[in-house]
């Protein structure tokens, strides 16, 4: 597992991306794109009652929301919450810590978190005992992580690049970084048992170079590049068709786990 620090804390980090950010939408349009393509291969059931951690502005939990499925989500910033409540109300959000969650045991039938657990310095295995507890025995779950490869070290170059000749404070931790099957071996000693692992790409290394952008995509605004999945123009997704091909594990930014919690 590895660390990695910039000069801006993590919490602070996502209460300036959740400020800046424009609302997300209600539904997503392409179902095919990070995350709803893993939510979807758990999200079977309306009956199911469903948990989304580290819902953030809140582009999943609405999507589904809307639909009728009995949704809950938990967000760890105040900044998100307060939007999502006053952007969308009767949504059930709450803000809260995944290292204590404020639900009973094997509350849940289904949980999710897309891009949660990476932001924990300290705490992953508490964080992952409190996931397991609030999911039934049976019930399914999708959890990604960030992985230790080519694309997500080459995007920290590519940030002290942007960053360069910028005031800086002192290096703060800013993610966690695991190796492809370290994270499936921790969720494994809590019950989690994973039955597929998918490489995926919420935006696309390539997607750094304006020139392989979609012209229209540096038009949109963030939530709108969110829920379309940061499109490249022909040359990029030819580009990035080809680097996923070859080194599918090395070009992925997350790796999504799809299973179940054990019934003993």
């Amino acid at each position: 597992m590895k660390r990695v620090y910039r000069h801006e804390a993590n919490e602070a980090y996502w209460d300036r991306r959740w400020a800046e950010a424009g609302s997300d939408s209600e539904s997503f349009e392409d179902l095919t794109i990070y995350p709803i393509r893993y939510a979807e291969m758990v999200m079977q059931d309306k009956q199911a009652r469903a948990l989304e951690l580290g819902c953030g502005l809140g582009r999943v939990l609405k999507h589904y929301a809307r639909q009728g499925f009995r949704m809950s989500g938990l967000e760890r910033s105040h900044v998100a919450v307060e939007r999502l409540r006053n952007e969308s109300a009767g949504l059930d959000v709450v803000e809260g810590d995944v290292l204590k969650l404020p639900y009973a045991n094997s509350e849940f039938d289904v949980v999710m978190a897309f891009g949660v657990f990476h932001n924990l310095e300290y705490g992953l295995e508490q964080a992952l005992a409190e996931t397991a507890r609030v999911l039934r025995p049976g019930g399914r779950f999708a959890i990604s992580m960030r992985p230790n490869n080519i694309e997500m070290n080459g995007n920290e170059i590519y940030w002290r690049w942007r960053s360069r000749g910028k005031r800086r404070g002192p290096a703060q931790f800013h993610k966690l970084l695991v190796g492809r099957r370290e994270f499936r071996d921790m969720l494994a000693v809590h019950g989690l048992e994973t039955g597929q692992i998918h490489y995926a790409r919420n935006v696309s290394l390539w997607y750094r170079v304006p020139f392989l952008r979609r012209a229209d995509d540096a038009q949109a605004s963030e939530a709108v590049r969110r829920a379309l999945g940061y499109r490249l123009n022909a040359v990029g997704r030819a580009i990035d068709r080809a680097s996923v091909a070859l080194l599918p594990y090395q070009t992925s930014n997350a790796i999504v786990y799809i299973g179940k919690k054990s019934k003993w």
